[in-house]
């Protein structure tokens, strides 16, 4: 069963799974999805239309998964030409934001005030630190450390692994706390994914 806030507003157009808690003042809207055990405390906004100046009028598609915690003031908008995906047993902590046409994989964090700009894919068990920039059509490869306040310039090749500090961001080191007990062929199957997905952004970028 669901619990659904008095003062929250749900679309008719939303397609809710079971045991999600939709808190105070939240606005689910749009042709969204959530599935199960999702918890969305006050004043969320998710699935609200692109800010993207050719589909101002258009409700796009958001999915979310299974077990996921939006702390308050959380935006997520929908997707363009794509849904916005996000997976599972993600955090995004107060005033995190997630732009049209984003991926974010299982296991990430997205801290205070981050900032996924569009069409960023984010892939598995990453961790973008407070008030973080990434700009549009990045890819952010598995178990990165974006440090706080950092900007990601589109050109900046975000492999997986790294810690990434600064304006724009540089390698700090590589982020032992999350790969020391990654085994090889699992951590060269993400390179490889990272890789293909970056060739996915930019054949899309030339359409």
């Amino acid at each position: 069963m669901n619990f659904i806030h008095p003062t929250a507003y749900v679309d008719v157009l939303v397609k809710l799974g079971d045991n999600n808690y939709i808190g105070p003042f939240c606005h689910l809207t749009g042709e969204l999805t959530v599935r199960d055990n999702n918890r969305f405390e006050d004043h969320c906004s998710i699935g609200t239309r692109p800010e993207h100046k050719e589909y101002w009028h258009n409700n796009g598609e958001l999915e979310i998964g299974n077990n996921n915690t939006f702390r308050e003031f959380v935006t997520i908008n929908a997707g363009t030409t794509t849904p916005t995906e996000i997976h599972n047993d993600i955090i995004m902590l107060r005033g995190s934001h997630v732009a049209h046409d984003c991926i974010i994989e299982d296991g990430t964090t997205l801290s205070v005030n981050a900032v996924i700009l569009g069409h960023v894919h984010v892939m598995k068990e990453s961790n973008c630190g407070a008030g973080c920039i990434i700009h549009q059509h990045q890819v952010i490869g598995a178990w990165s450390m974006i440090g706080m306040g950092c900007v990601v310039p589109k050109k900046t090749l975000v492999e997986p692994g790294k810690v990434w500090v600064g304006n724009p961001a540089r390698i700090l080191r590589d982020n032992t706390y999350l790969t020391k007990d990654i085994v090889g062929g699992v951590f060269a199957h993400q390179k490889l994914r990272w890789k293909d997905a970056i060739g996915h952004h930019i054949n899309n970028e030339k359409k």
